[in-house]
């Protein structure tokens, strides 16, 4: 037999084979280390009775995922979303105070930081030769909201293509102890004029120990970078194809960074889900707890009724 003919030709999208209980999701079987899901949206921006039923399917696997405190949950957006005028641009603009924006990067796999502009390439710009390509020079920055309302922040920005959600287990070091209840230092002019308590909270997550492994785990290659220093934690812009092109050792070192990672993908027209271990279960659970709650899913769930 021809050697060639056996090797295993590379794949670009997951090629699932479906389960019938978790349709509209599909689960790849060509990943073996964690395992990789894929929930189709039939557009991006998602709206209408899909956006609320996606709320509904993630407040119900949240509750799971959280369940007595097991895993946290810290969520993401994608700079640049936000960065051309419209509502995305407003919304951040309008809750940043509460949200509490902090700022890291966005990496694909193996990706560079961009060139600082030249002086030549804005000399450019400034005469009207050129044009300042904002994707060219500005790196694929993330927001990191610190604010604790999980629900809160993703009806602001799920749907729009570019939040990432990762679940993790609690690092003590970011439980902040209580601020003293006494009325002379609730009626202190901070606690009037702001959310005193998130700010005490935001304060102490940034000594989680996830921004620092994020770095070491995501940011190789970038060590030389003399920005990485100041780089205050990397996600992942991830596809389903990077998570099929990557080895059982890749694979095991991103999960030590987090345990469940969700994340809008464009390029897969849907939302991925990777996780250590097998959320098959819970997610067959939560979706036939949603169709016996006359919740199926507004587009797909009648691709269960196809035959197989």
């Amino acid at each position: 037999m021809n050697p060639e003919t056996t090797k295993k030709e590379p794949r670009s999208r997951l090629n699932p084979i479906p389960e019938q209980g978790m349709l509209p999701i599909r689960k790849s079987h060509d990943v073996s280390v964690c395992s990789l899901y894929w929930l189709p949206v039939s557009n991006t921006p998602v709206y209408g009775r899909e956006l609320q039923w996606l709320h509904r399917f993630f407040d119900e696997l949240h509750a799971v995922l959280a369940k007595d405190g097991k895993l946290r949950q810290e969520s993401f957006l994608q700079m640049k979303l936000t960065a051309p005028q419209g509502h995305l641009k407003e919304t951040l603009h309008r809750h940043q105070m509460k949200l509490i924006p902090l700022m890291g990067l966005g990496r694909k796999p193996n990706g560079k930081l961009p060139p600082i502009p030249t002086e030549e390439d804005l000399d450019a710009v400034i005469k009207g030769k050129a044009k300042f390509d904002f994707n060219e020079h500005v790196a694929d920055y993330m927001f990191w909201f610190l604010h604790r309302d999980e629900q809160w922040k993703r009806e602001l920005f799920l749907g729009n293509g570019g939040y990432t959600m990762i679940y993790l287990p609690p690092d003590p070091a970011t439980t902040p102890p209580p601020i003293p209840d006494y009325p002379a230092v609730r009626e202190m002019p901070a606690f009037k004029h702001f959310d005193t308590d998130t700010l005490w909270q935001a304060t102490f997550l940034m000594g989680d120990a996830f921004r620092e492994k994020s770095k070491q785990v995501f940011g190789k290659g970038l060590e030389d970078e003399a920005s990485f220093d100041g780089l205050t934690f990397i996600i992942p812009y991830w596809k389903a194809s990077d998570f099929l092109a990557a080895t059982p050792d890749d694979l095991a070192q991103w999960f030590e960074v987090f345990d469940v990672f969700i994340a809008e993908s464009p390029d897969d027209r849907g939302i991925l889900f990777a996780c250590k271990d097998s959320l098959d279960e819970v997610l067959t659970e939560i979706l036939e707890k949603m169709r016996q709650d006359g919740e199926p899913h507004p587009v797909f769930d009648l691709e269960r009724k196809q035959p197989q």
